[in-house]
């Protein structure tokens, strides 16, 4: 305890000792050791006031006479101080106080930044969508104008392609009235539509050739005159007369699709010539397949450029061309398959027939050297039955075609789509079969070209009412 200390040290030998007591002696030096000036010190006091838990060596010394109970009277400013010190407790609880204000206040200020950034978050979104929604009106009406504008041009697409096939038929049509006209040596104008000469070189009368050339032009029934031209005509006036009628179709159309508009005075005019056209070809196919039937099948048969161009009448891929051309209604495609289907077994029954007939023709005995006369005259009556038989078995054939080329073109096709598929279809008559097979191709897929067992197997049912367009 007699130890020095350093100097400007505190004297803390009035704590308590090893012994455990108090030493009055060295508490009172302790409380003498403090300068008076220093509670006068504001610094000092800022200093030691803060920290309570702190050593009391801060406080000023007490009077002399002053003991561990006796009462300090402090001076008026560590008064103010002390003041100062409850106010500044006070004051750390109203801090603490308000900080939890301050805190609670800083909480609802983030929850109404968090609100006002969503909301703004909310706001932008709406905008984005509002956005997005107008672009995609945008789009979507862009989209109808590009569809609309896309069919347009598809159908005049296909309008051109039309008039291009239309204006190679004509022009195949003409190099071939050329050809004819230098082949027999005469010059005519490629304005006329007749081959006046030519035809009357072909024919083997004055009265009969000038009922041969007015035929098919006049309305009403033939006359005694008429009906000998028909069945006397030669099969290439026939021939001639179609080439004719597919060239004047052909400049038609190329009018007709060169002037679109139903309203326009050209387009009526020329459809008006359609109509006269086709008037007078189909008269004239109807008394060929009456009165010369032999003429008509020559006529369907042929081709008309010779074969030339190198097509044939089995590609299936130029009568779907054919058939697209005509622009079927969704009802028409469905009348055309039916009669199809009817057809189809009219011609099986028609086979089955001749297929009994001519093995009766061949169970005919045909002697070798004649035995008896009755004998040979009861194998001849055999053989003229047969032929009896097959002639009107011929004749069945021929009338289940014409009925269904008939019906096809007098009840379903339009006068535009009959100039279509008959120009088309050049150098061949049209083929109303393939076309019929190429829509129930697309309708019932490779099933359609099965046998004629199979097919009509397949359609048979309740059969339908079609008008008959050649009749005795």
């Amino acid at each position: 305890m007699a130890a020095l200390q350093p100097e400007g040290a505190v004297d803390m030998n009035w704590l308590p000792g090893d012994a455990g007591g108090l030493d009055l002696d060295g508490l009172q030096n302790y409380f003498g050791q403090a300068q008076p000036g220093a509670l006068s010190d504001p610094l000092l006091m800022q200093a030691q006031i803060p920290y309570r838990n702190a050593m009391p060596g801060g406080f000023p010394a007490p009077p002399p006479s002053a003991n561990l109970f006796s009462s300090i009277v402090l001076p008026d400013g560590l008064n103010q101080m002390g003041g100062g010190g409850g106010g500044g407790g006070g004051g750390d609880d109203s801090g603490d106080s308000s900080g939890g204000a301050h805190a609670g206040g800083g909480k609802k200020s983030a929850e109404q930044r968090a609100a006002a950034v969503q909301e703004k978050n909310r706001r932008a979104q709406k905008r984005f969508r509002e956005r997005q929604k107008a672009k995609m009106k945008d789009m979507g009406e862009q989209l109808e104008d590009m569809s609309s504008e896309l069919s347009k041009l598809r159908v005049e697409n296909n309008s051109l392609k039309n008039r291009n096939t239309i204006l190679e038929k004509v022009l195949a049509l003409r190099d071939e009235h050329i050809r004819m006209l230098q082949d027999e040596q005469q010059v005519f104008d490629l304005g006329n539509h007749y081959l006046q000469s030519s035809n009357q070189k072909l024919l083997t009368g004055g009265a009969s050739g000038a009922g041969a050339l007015t035929l098919g032009t006049t309305a009403g029934p033939l006359t005694t005159s008429e009906i000998k031209a028909v069945k006397g005509m030669p099969s290439d006036v026939v021939i001639g007369r179609w080439k004719e009628t597919v060239r004047e179709l052909g400049n038609i159309l190329v009018q007709i699709e060169g002037c679109p508009d139903s309203n326009d005075t050209r387009h009526q005019a020329a459809m008006n010539a359609l109509c006269q056209v086709l008037d007078s070809a189909g008269q004239l196919c109807m008394h060929t397949a009456v009165l010369h039937p032999t003429n008509m099948q020559k006529l369907i048969a042929a081709t008309l450029d010779d074969g030339r161009s190198g097509v044939t009448a089995e590609d299936r891929t130029r009568w779907a061309a054919v058939t697209q051309s005509l622009q079927l209604s969704h009802d028409q495609r469905a009348q055309i398959v039916s009669l199809r289907a009817i057809f189809l077994r009219r011609m099986t029954k028609v086979m089955e027939e001749r297929r009994g007939i001519l093995a009766k023709l061949q169970m005919v005995n045909i002697p070798d050297r004649m035995m008896a006369l009755q004998s040979v005259i009861s194998e001849t009556l055999k053989v003229n039955e047969c032929t009896s038989e097959l002639k009107a078995n011929l004749q069945e054939e021929h009338l289940a075609g014409m009925e269904f080329i008939g019906t096809v073109f007098k009840t379903i096709l339009s006068p535009l789509q009959k100039a279509r598929a008959i120009v088309q279809s050049y150098p061949f008559y049209p083929d109303v079969y393939q076309i019929a097979t190429v829509l129930a191709l697309e309708k019932g897929g490779p099933a359609a070209l099965e046998s004629l067992e199979a097919a009509t197997a397949a359609a048979a049912g309740n059969p339908i009412t079609i008008p008959t367009a050649y009749k005795h």
